[in-house]
């Protein structure tokens, strides 16, 4: 998959949507409120309102009206649960629906371009996608000692210069530093990260996450596009930023608005005639490879399964993560009767989820035929974020 190289944020007076793309080709869509903004990897001093043994948790009082619940295995730093009323600092993993509360842990996370800061940690850890032992230990050289805890190397830091890695660690050191100075101002449930400038602005966040890669960013605000520039000036950063005011909506460069509609409809097209249809459910999500429409185009002779189903894996796995779906994922591929096949499309699909910042688990193809996968929570899907938005506002 392509790296990201272009942001497209289309601002509206109540929420804006941010497009993230690679080729043109839309990679994710983010949907912001600006009266309920995500509160995801924020940071909060909490109060532990009781322990729950049978549940092997904890709930927490983060002052949002519901109680946060705290697994023991993400007890990061606590050997026994304090008493009732102490006070805790968590961090905010799944903002939850329904009836489940938000999901905390407190392996505290801070995240910037190149380092990911965990102040309760220990040791050096890289990303998958940094290979080479020799790689490893000058990028681990560069941050030791910088960062009291623990830190881990992300895959933009491949490559990147010692100047750029200190400089990352200092950032995120010096914001980590404001979050701890706010936990000591504050009484317990407080959200720390609101009184910290700039921890929930979606477009910086975006910018640490993917600015080693973006080349532009589009907005279709001149004020908020002449703060970014200013902003991109100040950091003396290379990402052009321009202010789109042509006759054309801003949805429409890349076709967003078309890759939208796509992700919103139940089955999509590859380019070789293939559909591809996504049933989702509220607890597992159907994937079909129709086999229907897999055979060679006309004039043209049948194509092999694998064939088939290697174009389809990563087309499945861009949509995934572009529609948001979460929990259990069956995918019913053409059959295909070699184990080679099954490994070489089982590996295809295991490249294409690398690059998704969810977590993905692959398990792989059942005695039936179909192959199994888990994705992580993380906020509402595509589909539900635009519902949301379109009872209060037309896109």
């Amino acid at each position: 998959m392509s790296r990201i190289d272009r942001l497209i944020c289309h601002v509206m007076p109540k929420a804006f949507l941010m497009a993230l793309t690679a080729d043109g080709r839309l990679v994710e869509l983010q949907v912001v409120r600006r009266d309920r903004p995500s509160r995801i990897d924020s940071i909060f001093l909490g109060r532990l309102e009781r322990v729950v043994p049978e549940l092997d948790a904890a709930f927490v009082d983060i002052g949002l009206g519901r109680s946060g619940f705290l697994r023991t295995e993400d007890r990061a730093g606590l050997d026994d649960w304090p008493p009732a009323g102490a006070p805790l600092l968590v961090q905010l993993r799944h903002e939850g629906d329904g009836e489940k509360g938000p999901r905390l842990t407190m392996d505290l996370a801070v995240s910037g371009r190149y380092v990911v800061y965990h102040p309760l940690g220990s040791g050096v850890g890289f990303s998958r996608r940094i290979d080479g032992e020799s790689e490893r230990e000058r990028l681990a050289g560069h941050v030791s000692g910088l960062l009291e805890g623990g830190a881990v190397l992300r895959t933009a830091a491949a490559g990147a210069t010692a100047e750029l890695l200190q400089a990352d660690a200092g950032h995120v050191l010096e914001r980590w530093e404001k979050l701890r100075a706010q936990a000591f101002a504050n009484q317990p449930p407080a959200d720390l990260s609101a009184h910290v400038p700039g921890e929930r602005d979606p477009v910086a966040r975006i910018l640490r996450d993917h600015g080693a890669a973006l080349e532009e960013v589009i907005l279709d605000d001149r004020a908020m596009a002449r703060a970014l520039q200013d902003e991109m000036d100040h950091r003396q950063e290379k990402i052009r930023v321009r202010w789109h005011n042509g006759p054309m909506p801003a949805l429409d460069i890349d076709d967003v608005s078309g890759q939208i509609g796509t992700a919103l409809a139940p089955r999509i097209v590859l380019e070789s005639g293939v559909e591809v249809l996504f049933e989702p459910g509220e607890t597992l999500c159907a994937v079909d490879v129709d086999s229907a429409s897999a055979g060679g185009r006309q004039g043209r002779a049948p194509r092999r399964p694998a064939e088939v189903n290697l174009e389809a894996a990563p087309a499945i796995a861009q949509q995934l993560r572009l529609r948001n779906i979460a929990g259990a994922v069956v995918i019913d591929f053409i059959t295909m009767r070699s184990a080679y096949d099954r490994d070489k499309v089982q590996a295809a699909l295991a490249e294409a989820v690398r690059d998704d910042p969810v977590p993905t688990q692959l398990y792989g193809f059942t005695r039936l035929g179909l192959f199994e996968l888990t994705r992580a929570r993380r906020g509402a899907t595509l589909a539900g974020q635009l519902e949301a938005l379109e009872k209060n506002e037309a896109i």
